[in-house]
């Protein structure tokens, strides 16, 4: 089992605030757990527990629920979401009358709750609204 001494003066300011931050332990140890997207065993090694919450000030209490692979799945639709959502807000009616680019939106909405994130319905509907609304 791999260990990694834990310093809780580098957790963020919330994590500091939560309950249990002061009954940290000593040291990180590897945590196996099993994906919810491939059902696959996967690892989070001490390393990147210290990464995460000493580094990068991730909350304290957020577990993971991704493996590697389908971590970085779902962070390129998130960003890819956020690229259509941006070209939507800088043409409208041209994204609107456009088939493919609602049904790439449409269908990149329908696969980020797969990922365990949660489902935006009214985008959701928003978009299959004027999927069947235009005249194709």
């Amino acid at each position: 089992m791999n260990k990694v001494s834990l310093n809780r003066n580098e957790y963020s300011q919330e994590s500091k605030r939560s309950v249990g931050h002061e009954f940290l332990a000593a040291y990180y140890e590897d945590i196996k757990y099993v994906c919810i997207k491939c059902n696959s065993e996967a690892v989070f090694l001490a390393e990147d527990q210290k990464q995460a919450y000493e580094v990068r000030k991730e909350y304290m209490w957020i577990e993971r629920k991704l493996c590697y692979t389908c971590w970085k799945q779902m962070r390129a639709i998130k960003a890819e979401l956020f690229r259509v959502e941006r070209e939507y807000c800088e043409n409208k009616p041209k994204a609107l009358s456009n088939k493919e680019f609602l049904t790439q939106w449409l269908g990149m909405l329908e696969l980020y709750p797969k990922f365990g994130k949660k489902a935006n319905f009214a985008r959701i509907d928003f978009v299959k609204k004027h999927l069947a609304n235009n005249v194709w």
